[in-house]
C-alpha cells in the first residue's frame, strides 16, 4: 500500500507539499498540484481520512445513532431519508445503535465523536435531557429526531404524537364507538408514550366519554406485548368494540390474539394503529393507521444538520428556518368500521 512518502518521491517535491494538496490547506504551485495528483493516481494512494479530518476539522462523515437496527421498519425508513439527503452532499453516514440503553447510547455518541463526525443526529430513548443537554453543549452540531429536548428546541425533528392519536381516537368515535381500549407501551419514561395516551383520552374528553382505565393495557411495545395486551384485555371481562395501538405492531400482535379468540376484525371490534409500517396495507384486514413521517423526518433533520455546517463555513450566515415538527396523517383502510 503507497504512502505519502511513495507520493512525494514520485512527484519528487516534499511531504509538506504532498499533505497541502490532499488537505487544501495552502497554496501549490500547479506543476505541483497536477505532479502529487498524478503521483497518487498512478500509485493508487487512498488519504488517510481521520489524519484528514484532524488537519481540516472535517470528516465529511454525519454520525446517526438509532434505536435498533434490526428493529422493523420504523429505523430502516428513518436512515434511507437520512442518508438520501447525506449522499447527495457529498458525505457519509456512520452509523451506530443505541438499543435503548443508556450505556450503549451514551458508547454509541461518544465513538461518533471520536471519529470526528461533523455533525451527530441522535434517536435516544434511554438518556435524560440533562445527559443530552450535556453532550450536545460543544462544538460539534447534534440533531435528535423524535425528541424534544429542551434548550435545543431548533435542533429536535419531533412529531405531534398527542395529534396522532387524538384522531385515532375522534375516527373511532365518529364511528360510533365509545368503549374503545387503548394498547400501549409499558415504558412510562418515554414521552411518546405519553403523549399518545393523552391524545386517547383528550379525544374521549371532548366527546363526552368518560375514560375508563380497565380498557387502557400496557405491554412491550412489539407483536408479543400487542398479543399479551389484548389477552390482560380480555381477562379484565370489560367490552370494548374497539382498540387504539400504541405502533403498529402491537395492533398486529392484538389482531391476532383476537382472531384465535374466535373475533371477527372489523365487524366485532375495529383497530387502528400508529406508523403506517410498509405490511400495514397487506394484512388482512388493511389496517386503518396513523402514518408518522419518520423518512421525511429522516431528511429534515439530514438537512438541517448541513445548512448548520453550511453556516459555520460562512461567518454571519444563519441557517435556514425550518418547521421541526411534523404533524401525523390518519389513513383509512379496512380496519375500522360503524359500530353496528
Amino acid at each position: 500500500m503507497a504512502t505519502i512518502k511513495d507520493v512525494s518521491q514520485l512527484a519528487n517535491v516534499s511531504i509538506s507539499t504532498v499533505s497541502r494538496v490532499i488537505n487544501n490547506t495552502a497554496q501549490v504551485a500547479p506543476e505541483k498540484k497536477e505532479a502529487v495528483l498524478r503521483a497518487m493516481e498512478e500509485l493508487h494512494y487512498r488519504p488517510n481520512s481521520f489524519a484528514q479530518a484532524l488537519v481540516s476539522k472535517r470528516s465529511d462523515c454525519i454520525g446517526l445513532v438509532v434505536g435498533d437496527l434490526g428493529g422493523g421498519p420504523f429505523f430502516v425508513q428513518m436512515m434511507k431519508g437520512i442518508e438520501d439527503v447525506v449522499a447527495e452532499s457529498g458525505k457519509y453516514v456512520i452509523v451506530m445503535s443505541g438499543r435503548h440503553d443508556a450505556d450503549k447510547e451514551r458508547h454509541a455518541i461518544e465513538i461518533l465523536l471520536q471519529r470526528q463526525c461533523d455533525a451527530v443526529i441522535v434517536h435516544s430513548m434511554a438518556l435524560s435531557d440533562e445527559e443530552l443537554q450535556e453532550i450536545a453543549d460543544c462544538d460539534t452540531p447534534f440533531i435528535f429526531i423524535n425528541r424534544l429536548v429542551p434548550g435545543f428546541e431548533d435542533r429536535c425533528i419531533h412529531l405531534n404524537n398527542n395529534e396522532g392519536c387524538y384522531k385515532a381516537t375522534q375516527f373511532l368515535i365518529e364511528k360510533g364507538h365509545r368503549d374503545i381500549a387503548f394498547v400501549t407501551t409499558d415504558d412510562l419514561a418515554f414521552s411518546d408514550g405519553t403523549h399518545r395516551y393523552n391524545g386517547y383520552v383528550q379525544a374521549l374528553e371532548d366527546a363526552g366519554i368518560s375514560l375508563n382505565e380497565q380498557l387502557v393495557v400496557r405491554a412491550f411495545p412489539d407483536e408479543m406485548g400487542g398479543s399479551r395486551a389484548v389477552e390482560m384485555l380480555l381477562e379484565r371481562d370489560t367490552p370494548f368494540t374497539a382498540v387504539v395501538g400504541y405502533n403498529d405492531s402491537m395492533v398486529a400482535g392484538a389482531l391476532s390474539a383476537l382472531r384465535d379468540r374466535g373475533y371477527n376484525i372489523p365487524q366485532q371490534i375495529s383497530v387502528v394503529g400508529f406508523d403506517d409500517n410498509h405490511y400495514a396495507r397487506f394484512v388482512h384486514p388493511k389496517l386503518t393507521t396513523v402514518r408518522y413521517p419518520i423518512e421525511d423526518m429522516g431528511k429534515r433533520a439530514a438537512q438541517l444538520a448541513l445548512d448548520i455546517l453550511d453556516t459555520k463555513d460562512k461567518e454571519g450566515q444563519m441557517p435556514n428556518i425550518m418547521d421541526l415538527e411534523f404533524h401525523p396523517q390518519l389513513i383509512v383502510r379496512d380496519s375500522a368500521v360503524t359500530k353496528a
